[in-house]
């Protein structure tokens, strides 16, 4: 699959660290390559029908939690084999396996590893940073992941060093309207500590916050050495 996903070259002078980019095209997710961005943004519009495929996903199995380490090549097989084969799925299918391919073709890989997961309540309530190179988060059903803007994070204040304080009086964040938030649908690549240079700088970021009724329906991509370190295995290819 050719997506014509292009890498801008940085200026070897550039030393800004960590802005953000947003941009409607998919293409230009590219820039997350840049070393003055911690998150790269394809603002996208769920096709209604990818949109009813997820919702019916999330009724049908509201406990999901899928987990796999899959190839661009049989991505759509797996699912079909261990989320659902029915035909109102078909659309999130497809569009799952399109990102996978655009997040294998921009950093070359050929297995990633992949979670769908059914979420009622914030897996990750504090705003924190991962110990990872890139990780790709989109959300098809419910708000999306809130993040904040580098030049405004005390990171000081992040883990131990909040003081048992909650993240809006740690003094983490000055003002509640530094916190932005993810559109349902939007596909982010997360840069974070492990991305060789961004150490300090991976992107704050934390599951939203909702008093409504809470239901998502959440995907992650991660590189698949990520996973083997978690699960201490070794490679068999």
């Amino acid at each position: 699959m050719n997506l014509n996903l292009s890498v801008t070259q940085k200026d070897p002078e550039q030393k800004i660290f960590s802005s953000s980019y947003a941009s409607d095209q998919v293409s230009k997710i590219s820039e997350i390559y840049k070393e003055e961005h911690n998150i790269s943004i394809w603002e996208r519009k769920l096709d209604s029908k990818i949109v009813e495929s997820a919702e019916k996903a999330l009724i049908k199995n509201p406990e999901l939690q899928f987990s796999e380490i899959v190839k661009p090549e049989n991505v759509k097989k797996t699912l079909l084999e261990k989320v659902d084969s029915d035909e109102e799925t078909l659309f999130l299918n497809n569009d799952i396996e399109y990102i996978v391919n655009v997040f294998c073709n921009l950093f070359d890989l050929k297995q990633i590893w992949l979670r769908l997961d059914a979420i009622n309540e914030p897996m990750c309530p504090r705003f924190h940073t991962d110990s990872v190179k890139c990780r790709l988060v989109t959300t098809y059903v419910g708000p999306g992941t809130q993040w904040l803007p580098h030049d405004v994070v005390n990171r000081s204040k992040l883990g131990h060093g909040n003081q048992g304080k909650a993240d809006n009086k740690s003094g983490l964040f000055v003002n509640k309207k530094d916190i932005k938030e993810l559109d349902t649908g939007h596909v982010a690549l997360l840069k974070g500590e492990d991305w060789v240079g961004n150490k300090g700088s991976g992107l704050v970021h934390r599951s939203p916050h909702k008093k409504q009724n809470y239901k998502r329906l959440y995907m992650t991509i991660d590189f698949l050495d990520f996973y083997l370190s978690i699960y201490k295995i070794r490679p068999s290819f």
